[in-house]
This record gives C-alpha cells, sequence and structure tokens, in this order.
C-alpha cells in the first residue's frame, strides 16, 4: 500500500490519513502518512510502561534540516497554532505502509527516506534514514519529546534535565512528568546537548474532537550528520541505556511476525484479507496475572485499553478464526482469573491498571467466548482447569444476584441496572446522564443469558461437568423472551423492557442477537422479520445503524465536541463490530446462496473501509449518513473482528468469491 506525492502534498487529506505499529506489549507507534502528528496520541514512540496500560507519549517526531546544493530545506511536517513550519510535505514523495511505514522525500537531486521499526516488547523505536545522491550534503536531526500521559497534552515547564550520553552519540533526558529516556544514533553524528522548547504545536484532530489541542514540546539537542553520496544510519530511543541492536534480526522478526499471522489465518490470497489478519496481531497483547505472562486484547488504538466485553467479542475473529488458539487461552484465563462476585471486568484502567466491574454482558459474553474456544477445537482439559469455576462463577452470581442489581427476575430473564447506570454496550453519557437508558430487561443481555444457559449445559455434558443451571431455566426464559420483546405492530422486537413494564420500541440493532447467537432464542418467521427490519432500516456499507432514522432522536453525523459526540454515539451512529452478528442472522434464516451473496457484499464493505482511516485497519465508528465517514478509534479490535469472521464464514458456506 503507498501514497504517492500528489496525496501527499494534499495536507488535508494527508493528514486525516494514519497508521499504526504495536509491539506486543500494548504500546505503539503512530502518527500521520506526513509523519506530523494531528492528535494527542501520536508519536513515533508511545510505550506502554506498565503493560498493556499506562501509556507514555515519548517521541513526537523529528525535527529534519537538509543542507545540499548550496539550499537549506526543512523536509519534516509541522503544523502550529499559527500554520506550518516547516512545510516539509512539498518535498513529500512517496509513503509506503509495508512492510514498515516509509517516507521519501525529495530536493533536487537528494532523496531522503525514514522508516519506523518499533520493537517488540516495549523494547523501544528505531527510525533508519537513509540519504541518496551525488555531492556534499548536511542533515540535522532534532528529536522532540512530550513525555507525557497519551491522554495529556505537554505544556512548557523547567522540570528536566538534559544530558549526553557518555560516549556515545546521544542525550539522556530526565523529567519529573515521565522516566528517563535515552536517545542515540549508530552513525558517525556531532550530537549536541541544547534544550529548546517549540511553543504551540497544534493537534489539529483534537481541535475537531472539541479538546485542548496545542501543546509544547521539548528538542534536547541535535544530531548533525554529513556525508558525501549515499549514506543510511539509526536513530534509537529507550527507556533503557543505549546498547547494541541488532536491527537487521529485529526487522526480520518483525516480518516474520507479519507472514505468520497471514499464514495462521490461511495464507489468504487477496491482499487486504493477508492485511487483516496481520491487523488482528495488533489487539493481542501481553498482560501479566500473578506473575505470569497471558495475553489481553486492547480494545482500540488510540485511546481504549483492554476492556471486558470487547475483548470477549472480539476474541473468535481475531485469535480463534485465525488460528491462534494457544493466544486465545491466555486472554481468557486472564479474564477468568479476574472474575469477581460472578462478574468479569468491564475495563483495566489505563494508569493503575486495576478492574473496573461496571457492566451486565461482558460476563455472559465471557460464556460465548468458551464456547467458541471449544467450538474451534480447544481443549477439553483446559476449560476444565481455568474457565470454568469462572463461568460457573457468573452463572451462580447473576441468579443469586450481584453488582447494580444484576439479577435473574420472576420471568428467568436478566434485569439490571437503574435510571443512573449504563451497563449494556450502549453506554454513553452526556452531561452526566445515560443518553440510551436501557435499565430493566435489554433484549440483547436476554438473549445472551438464554444463550449461555443452553451452551453451559451443552459443555457440561461434553465436558462430563455439572450445570450451574437447572435444566429448565434456558427453556422458561426463552419463552418468556418472545411475550415480552416480540412487538406486533412493528413486526420485530422491543429494545428494553423497563422494571415499570413500559416497552422501548426504539428500532436498534440490539434485536439481531436474539437470531445470530448459538442457541438464538428467536427463529422462524419472527426472526426473518427481525433480519429483514435491520435490514431495511439500519443496514449500510460499514455496519449497522445504532437508530433508524425514522426515529426523532436519530443522529446521522458523529461531530462536535463530547457531548455533542456523545449524544450521537448509539443514536444513529454506524457500528461495523455489528455486522458479524448480522451476517450470523441471515446465515440462520435465508437460503445459503442468498446469504452468501449479501455476506460478499458486506464484506467487500468493510475492506474498503481499511484505507479510509488507520490503513489496514477498520475504524470503531461511522457516520449513520452518507458517505459514512469514519470517526473514533482509527483501529477498533472488534471492527477488524467482525471482518474476520464474515471472511471465515464465507470460506466455511463455499469459498470467496
Amino acid at each position: 500500500m503507498h501514497l504517492d506525492a500528489t496525496t501527499l502534498h494534499n495536507t488535508d487529506r494527508a493528514l486525516a490519513t494514519e497508521w499504526l505499529l504495536t509491539d506486543g506489549a500494548g504500546g505503539y507507534a503512530s502518527s500521520t502518512v506526513l509523519m506530523c502528528g494531528t492528535r494527542r496520541y501520536h508519536g513515533l514512540w508511545v510505550p506502554a510502561v506498565k503493560p498493556p496500560v499506562d501509556r507514555r507519549v515519548i517521541l513526537s517526531h523529528v525535527d529534519e534540516h537538509l543542507t545540499a546544493d548550496g539550499h537549506d530545506t526543512y523536509l519534516s511536517t509541522t503544523e502550529y497554532r499559527d500554520g506550518f513550519f516547516p512545510d516539509g510535505f512539498r518535498f513529500a514523495e512517496r509513503f509506503d505502509l509495508e512492510p514498515l511505514p516509509h517516507l521519501m522525500s525529495q530536493v533536487g537531486g537528494f532523496v531522503v527516506e525514514r522508516e519506523v521499526l518499533l520493537l517488540w516488547d516495549g523494547a523501544g523505536v528505531c527510525l533508519t534514514y537513509r540519504v541518496h545522491g551525488d555531492g556534499a550534503w548536511a542533515l540535522d536531526l532534532s528529536p522532540m519529546l512530550a513525555l507525557r500521559s497519551f491522554h495529556h497534552l505537554m505544556h512548557r515547564h523547567d522540570r528536566f534535565r538534559v544530558e549526553p550520553t557518555e560516549g556515545l552519540h546521544g542525550f539522556r533526558c530526565l523529567s519529573d512528568d515521565g522516566p528517563g529516556v535515552f536517545l542515540w544514533t549508530d552513525g558517525d553524528a556531532f550530537a549536541t546537548v541544547n534544550p529548546v522548547w517549540y511553543n504551540n504545536v497544534l493537534r489539529r484532530a483534537e481541535r475537531e474532537r472539541g479538546f485542548d489541542h496545542v501543546e509544547d514540546l521539548l528538542a534536547p539537542g541535535r544530531w548533525s550528520f554529513h556525508g558525501n553520496g549515499p549514506r543510511e544510519w539509526r536513530l534509537f530511543c529507550s527507556l533503557e541505556p543505549p546498547r547494541p541492536i541488532d536491527v537487521a534480526t529485529a526487522r526480520k522478526s518483525h516480518m516474520a511476525r507479519q507472514v505468520e499471522l497471514a499464514v495462521y489465518a490461511g495464507s489468504p490470497r487477496d491482499k487486504r484479507l493477508a492485511r487483516l489478519a496481520r491487523a488482528a496481531g495488533a489487539f493481542l497483547v501481553k498482560r501479566e496475572v500473578r506473575g505470569e505472562r497471558l495475553a489481553t486484547v486492547v480494545a482500540g488504538y488510540h485511546w481504549f485499553s483492554d476492556w471486558g466485553r470487547d475483548t470477549l467479542i472480539s476474541l473468535p475473529g481475531l485469535a480463534m478464526e485465525t488460528g491462534r488458539l494457544e493466544v486465545a487461552e491466555k486472554v481468557l484465563r486472564a479474564f477468568a482469573a479476574a472474575t469477581s462476585q460472578g462478574m468479569i471486568p468491564n475495563r483495566f484502567a489505563e494508569e493503575s491498571g486495576q478492574p473496573e466491574y461496571n457492566t451486565v454482558d461482558a460476563s455472559l459474553w465471557f460464556i460465548q467466548a468458551m464456547a467458541a474456544y471449544v467450538q474451534a477445537g480447544g481443549k477439553a482439559d483446559f476449560v476444565r482447569e481455568h474457565l470454568w469455576s469462572a463461568a460457573r462463577e457468573i452463572c451462580e452470581g447473576y441468579a443469586k444476584g450481584t453488582r447494580f442489581g444484576i439479577r435473574v427476575n420472576a420471568d428467568d430473564l436478566i434485569t439490571a441496572g437503574s435510571p443512573d447506570t449504563q451497563l449494556t454496550w450502549m453506554d454513553a453519557k452526556s452531561r452526566g446522564r445515560p443518553v440510551t437508558p436501557r435499565y430493566g430487561q435489554a433484549v440483547e443481555i436476554c438473549a445472551l443469558w438464554i444463550s449461555g444457559l443452553r451452551l453451559m449445559k451443552e459443555l457440561a455434558s461434553r465436558l462430563h461437568l455439572e450445570c450451574p443451571a437447572p435444566a429448565d431455566t434456558a427453556d422458561k426464559a426463552r419463552q418468556a423472551f418472545e411475550r415480552l420483546f416480540w412487538n406486533p405492530a412493528a413486526g420485530c422486537l422491543y429494545d428494553c423492557i423497563l422494571p415499570d413494564g413500559r416497552a422501548d420500541d426504539a428500532v436498534r440493532p440490539n434485536q439481531i442477537f436474539a437470531v445470530s447467537l448459538p442457541h438464538a432464542p428467536l427463529t422462524g418467521d419472527k426472526a426473518a422479520a427481525v433480519v429483514r427490519t435491520v435490514r431495511d432500516k439500519l443496514l449500510t456499507p460499514r455496519g449497522l445503524r445504532t437508530l433508524a432514522p425514522d426515529s426523532p432522536a436519530y443522529r446521522g453525523r458523529y461531530v462536535g465536541g463530547p457531548d455533542e459526540r456523545d449524544a450521537a454515539y448509539h443514536q444513529g451512529t454506524v457500528w461495523p463490530w455489528l455486522l458479524g452478528p448480522y451476517v450470523d442472522a441471515i446465515f440462520a434464516v435465508e437460503k445459503k446462496e442468498c446469504a452468501r451473496a449479501e455476506a460478499g457484499q458486506i464484506l467487500a464493505g468493510l475492506l474498503d473501509s481499511t484505507d479510509e482511516a488507520g490503513l489496514g485497519f477498520i475504524a470503531e465508528v461511522f457516520d449513520g449518513n452518507a458517505p459514512h465517514r469514519p470517526g473514533g478509534c482509527i483501529a477498533q479490535a472488534w471492527s477488524v473482528a467482525a471482518a474476520i469472521h464474515i471472511w471465515k464464514r464465507l470460506e466455511a458456506s463455499g469459498g470467496l468469491a
């Protein structure tokens, strides 16, 4: 995947096109294709200090100044509050995504290349520079440091110290706001310690999102490289002291991991599917639990940590359907170990890493993921030893009652929450109040409960274990489900039944789970009617709308400040992850060839979106209105997982077209 000079010289387009590398520990490198950051989250090195959380923007970018042919030219691009300086985008000729992010600039007869290699497991970043051309030249490089949490912008202060690295061409920068940072080069360069603050750097994407958007960056010094003819060298940034790094081996290891991901997924001939398989690996990262290295799922880049709901929904697509059961085992173990009062954590806090229990569905998705693991060929002994006790605790905790009023009611269905809580995936709040109040009996929660009970019964029989739920509970719950949720006037399901018995008749995508899940509570004509309603009112080429456009509360664009965006988040905004369950539902109610044709069109739309925000990834959300502009995170785990699931569903049902 590459972009030419025409695209790179269009600054608005180039600055809206982003790339992402990850290091397997929760850290990343990410910027725009001009290497000019537009978000507080952008940086050429953003490590997770407490993997996979506590992420810090260390190295923002590098300021680049070339002297050649008697001309002084800035090659880098930085946007300040008053405009661009430097404006090196004018000399950008080509950006390549693969095998590593690579930007090439040309000034007269000289070409300067830079390539970003993220060192695995949070070890640091390596920037390779190459100069091509005949004649003498000089290139000055100044690393621009942020040294801050990735949620906050930096402002000028005097709580830092810069010193040269002894015997090496580099610097050490110490700051009260973060760990000490080492920067050095393996090239023959003259290093000058000269700390300078660069003020009023603009983060245009933050301005669009209604956040503070101007920061100051620290240049601890500069390197001066001189040559006569072609030359290559590397810059390194790490939290560890300078050491020899075998860059060639690290580069080969990176490429081998990328190839391995595609091979595990079946070595697809379609380049975009291969890229999707590689994208799945970006979300699967390490998490240490009680001294043991396990794994988890980063819900989305740049700003999400590992969320229980997102992890368990994503896991089949990211790991099981891509042939990586051993990784799935590590993720399931990590979340099983965090079970408390029958609840799986909603998330782990960014800075402390402590689990937070405030969701009703993460626990129910754990049972679905456990069953998917077994269905994919997982080991029975692993389930018995590491997962079953957590699943049993979930069933018993929900039956007896647990946090936030989560319990089984007289209908044998799940009820949860209050007017002040948001426990389902539609959890946005605006000005402290829920935007989509869904307390009481939410349709997908009840569907997950019924499906989960039946899966537990199946697994108990298969694994020769005792089922924690009475044998007839699921049957009674299913009968109550259809009676309570069927809306005869609309020919679909209510979204939520409030504690006072009122039914929310808003047409939302949550009802699709009543058809898509294993042991779905709805079948036959009513299931087909639900699919028709969702198709007619919610389906777009990028996902399902969260609310039908004919609703007075519908918001067709996900734009503006935090409150405006939160008000649209689940009120019409499109979510790609819902296409996975939607495709399962159409296979449940349509003839196979009809389902395959529609699923193929859906997959094509998702693959088209991989060029629209984070290159090679699928965004978190899209506008409800055409042309369905991407928004939210540039790379979302369950969006990618849904596309992989649809791809694998098509393969299993007769192959890709």
